[in-house]
C-alpha cells in the first residue's frame, strides 16, 4: 500500500478528493497493477483517502480477492459507469483525478454525465511516480533481463542458414517462457539481411542467408515488469562497412554508458552518443532517441532524447540503444537496460556487446 499512500500525498497536494483508475480491455492495466496488484482486464479503482475500492465483474471476483487489498465491489451489470458512480457518490467528491490519456472522449462524457464533479488529469503524477523504481521493481526488471539473456543464448543454437525469422522468434519466446517469464514484454523482433534496417520491423518467413546480419529486439516480462534488449549478430563474413557501422554504434553506446548519470538530462545523454555517430558520418541514419524509460510498460518516462531537458531521476530504469540504419542494406542496434544512479549508470544487461560472428 506504499504506492497508494504516495498517491494520497499527491492527492492532498492537488486538493483531490478521489482518484478513478478506469481500465476496460486493459486500457489502464499498468496503473491498475501498480496501485492495486490486480492483473485483470476489466476494473475501476476508486481511491479515496480513507478507503479504496476495486469494481470488477464475475470473471475476476476471485482473482481480485487474492491479488489486492482493495475492497471488492461486484459489478453484475448492465451499467458499469453507473456502478462506479454509485460508489463515488458516498464520498460526495468535489474534484476527481482521472487519467485523461487512458480513456476515450466518449467514455469521459459518460462518466461526467453520471458523476457531477470536476475532473483533473493525473497522468503526469502517475508517470512521475512510476519513473522512480523501488528495490522490488528493479529486482523484477533484473530478473526479466536475466531470463531474456539466457533465452537468447539458447536460441542462438538454432540460428543457421535457412531458418526463418518467424521460427527464430518463436524459439526465443518459447525459451523465455520455459525459463520462467510470465510472457513477452512486446512482440519479439527478429530481422535478417537487409530487413535489419527496419528499426521496428516484424518477423517474416524470410530465411537467414549466408553472410548476413541478424537483429534481435526482445524482452521477457516478470511480475508485470519488462526487459528490452537488442543485439545484432552477423552470420558468416561481415563486410568492412558493416564492421565500421557496428563499431560506431558500439562506441556511441559505450560513451553513453560511461558518462551517463542522474547529473545529466535525457537531452544531454542523447547528445553524447549522437555526437559519436555524427563524427563517423552516419548521423542522418540515427533517427530515433537514444532510449526510454522501462518498467510496467516497455516505453515509459523518462525519455532519453533531445526533447527531455530534465535530469534523469535516480533509480529510474532506462534503455541505451543507439542504432544506424542503411535503408535496404542493413541496420545495427545495440540496447542495454540500466538503472540511473547519482554518478553512474548501473547495467542490468550483461550479454556481450562486442560483435559476435555466428558460423
Amino acid at each position: 500500500m506504499k504506492k497508494v499512500q504516495k498517491l494520497i500525498e499527491k492527492m492532498n497536494e492537488m486538493d483531490l478528493d478521489l482518484v478513478l483508475i478506469y481500465s476496460v480491455e486493459n486500457s489502464s492495466k499498468p496503473s491498475t497493477y501498480y496501485l492495486s496488484g490486480f492483473t485483470g482486464s476489466f476494473s475501476c479503482l476508486v481511491i479515496a483517502k480513507e478507503k479504496q475500492y476495486i469494481i470488477t465483474d464475475s470473471r475476476y471476483f476471485e482473482q481480485a480477492k487474492s491479488q489486492t487489498s482493495f475492497e471488492l465491489v461486484e459489478f453484475r451489470g448492465p451499467d458499469f459507469i453507473g456502478t462506479i458512480a454509485s460508489v463515488v457518490r458516498q464520498f460526495n467528491p468535489r474534484k476527481i483525478g482521472l487519467e485523461f490519456q487512458r480513456i476515450s472522449h466518449a467514455t469521459f462524457l459518460k462518466i461526467s454525465e453520471k458523476i457531477e464533479s470536476e475532473f483533473v488529469p493525473i497522468d503526469q503524477i502517475l508517470s512521475e511516480m512510476r519513473m522512480i523504481k523501488d528495490e522490488e521493481e528493479i529486482a523484477n526488471i533484473k530478473k526479466a533481463v536475466e531470463i531474456s539473456e539466457k533465452a537468447l543464448q539458447k536460441t542462438l543454437e538454432i540460428v543457421k542458414e535457412g531458418v526463418s525469422e518467424k521460427d527464430i522468434a518463436a524459439e526465443l519466446e518459447y525459451n523465455m517462457k520455459k525459463l520462467g517469464a510470465d510472457g513477452t514484454a512486446f512482440e519479439t523482433i527478429v530481422l535478417t539481411g537487409p530487413r535489419t534496417s527496419l528499426p521496428h520491423g516484424r518477423p517474416t518467413t524470410r530465411k537467414l542467408g549466408k553472410n548476413e546480419p541478424i537483429l534481435f529486439d526482445f524482452g521477457a516480462q516478470v511480475n508485470g515488469y519488462c526487459a528490452d534488449i537488442t543485439r545484432t549478430f552477423f552470420y558468416g563474413n561481415p563486410s568492412e562497412e558493416f564492421l565500421k557501422v557496428y563499431q560506431t554504434v558500439y562506441e556511441a553506446q559505450t560513451l553513453a554508458l560511461e558518462k551517463g548519470s542522474a547529473k545529466l538530462s535525457g537531452k544531454e545523454l542523447d547528445a553524447i552518443a549522437r555526437e559519436r555517430i555524427n563524427q563517423s558520418g552516419y548521423g542522418q541514419f540515427f533517427g530515433h532517441g537514444l532510449g526510454h524509460g522501462l518498467g510496467l510498460e516497455v516505453h515509459e518516462e523518462p525519455r532519453v532524447n533531445s526533447l527531455n531537458e530534465k535530469p534523469l531521476p535516480v533509480n529510474s530504469v532506462v534503455t541505451i540503444e543507439p542504432g544506424i540504419y542503411l535503408e535496404g542494406i542493413f541496420g545495427v542496434r545495440i540496447e542495454e537496460d540500466v538503472v540511473v544512479k547519482e554518478d553512474k549508470l548501473e547495467r542490468l544487461t550483461t550479454f556481450q556487446r562486442e560483435l559476435i560472428i555466428l558460423r
